[in-house]
C-alpha cells in the first residue's frame, strides 16, 4: 500500500467515524430534548375583561385591540424567573412572527403589542401565553 493510499484510507475512516458520531448526537438530542408543552385552550376573551388562568393569575388587555394600533397586555401574578411571552396568530392565516416578551410592571408583567392588518379582513386572533412550563391559548377579536 502506498503512502497516498494510506492517507486516503485514514481520511475515509475519519469521515465515517465523524458521520457516526454526528448521527449519534442527533439521535440523542431528538430523543432527550423534551417537547414543548401544548398550550391549553381557554374560552375566555381577554379583550372583554380579565381572564383567569388555571395556573394562577390573569390576562387582560388595557384597551380593545385594533389592527395597527398599539395596546397593552397585562399578565397578573405570573411567578417565575424568565419573562413570559405572548405569540399572536390568526387561525388558518400566516400573519408572520408576532411574539412579544413581557416586562416587569410592578408586581405584574406587561407587553405593548401592535397587530398587523389582515388583508382578508379577518378580525379573529389567538394569543398564546407561555410562562415557564405553563402555556395558554386564548381567542379574541380585534375591533376593526
Amino acid at each position: 500500500m502506498t503512502a497516498r493510499q494510506r492517507k486516503l484510507l485514514i481520511l475515509g475512516v475519519a469521515l465515517i467515524a465523524f458521520g457516526a458520531i454526528k448521527a449519534g448526537l442527533i439521535f440523542w438530542y431528538l430523543n432527550h430534548n423534551p417537547a414543548a408543552q401544548a398550550a391549553q385552550r381557554l374560552s375566555c376573551d381577554p379583550s372583554r375583561g380579565s381572564c383567569a388562568l388555571p395556573g394562577g393569575g390573569g390576562l387582560r388587555f388595557d384597551s380593545a385591540p385594533e389592527h395597527g394600533k398599539p395596546f397593552v397586555v397585562r399578565l397578573r401574578d405570573a411567578a417565575g424567573a424568565a419573562p413570559p411571552t405572548a405569540d399572536f396568530t390568526m387561525p388558518d392565516m400566516d400573519m408572520g412572527f408576532n411574539r412579544y416578551t413581557f416586562v416587569r410592571d410592578g408586581a405584574d408583567w406587561k407587553a405593548t403589542v401592535t397587530l398587523p392588518m389582515c388583508v382578508s379582513g379577518s378580525r379573529a386572533w389567538l394569543v398564546e401565553v407561555r410562562h415557564g412550563k405553563d402555556a395558554y391559548q386564548l381567542p379574541f377579536q380585534v375591533v376593526r
